[in-house]
């Protein structure tokens, strides 16, 4: 399976739950991601105001994601900019538009979709999705791998697993909510039987 990029936009990373999920899926293999530095300023703004963090709090913020992934802050050009210049839309989004074909991306994830010049996005071969959307999508094609990201999400998480379930239930729905507890639970049980049998045959050796 062709791995996709994906460009996120700022309101997919605001939240720390869907930033999470979307990384570690990343990290997993499951897309490759991408964002642009205006992107994670107008990410940055919005934390500073809406959940009063600080100057300090969202640089380091910004280096982590970074760091992490080292791919995926994407250079956006004049040529980029200049081609999305006269496409009818918010002109306040025309940024994220440019940098998804700075990253050359396949898919375009946002929660504003209806911001988005649909037609225009076919023509260039770019798919329009929400986060529920696309984590469905992966859910369906690669539950491993969003297993794995899920994992890491509830791992570094100040919150324990039922909560961090509930935050994104209130995000994507009780449907894509469910799926992910089902692959949360698989792996638990699956988890359990390794280490019973894998406990028999050091009973066995023991004198």
């Amino acid at each position: 399976m062709t791995i996709a990029v994906v460009l996120a936009d700022a309101n997919i990373l605001f939240s720390r739950t869907l930033r999470d999920y979307f990384l570690y899926a990343a990290d997993a293999g499951a897309i490759e991601i991408r964002w642009s530095q205006q992107i994670l300023d107008e990410m940055s703004r919005n934390l500073r105001y809406r959940l009063r963090l600080d100057q300090t709090a969202t640089d380091h913020l910004e280096t982590l994601m970074n760091d992490y992934l080292e791919d995926a802050l994407v250079d956006v050009s004049a040529d980029d900019l200049s081609a999305v210049a006269k496409v009818a839309m918010d002109a306040g989004d025309r940024h994220v538009l440019a940098a998804a074909l700075a990253a050359e991306a396949d898919i375009l994830v946002t929660e504003n979709t209806r911001h988005f010049p649909r037609t225009w996005m076919v023509e260039h071969h770019i798919e329009l999705m929400d986060a529920t959307q696309l984590l469905t999508r992966l859910t369906e094609t690669c539950p491993n791998k969003v297993r794995q990201a899920h994992q890491k999400t509830v791992q570094y998480s100040p919150k324990p697993e039922a909560d961090v379930l509930v935050t994104l239930e209130k995000i994507v729905g009780n449907t894509l909510a469910d799926q992910i507890r089902a692959l949360s639970s698989t792996a638990a049980v699956n988890n359990d039987r390794e280490n019973a049998e894998g406990a028999t045959p050091a009973h066995e050796d023991r004198p």
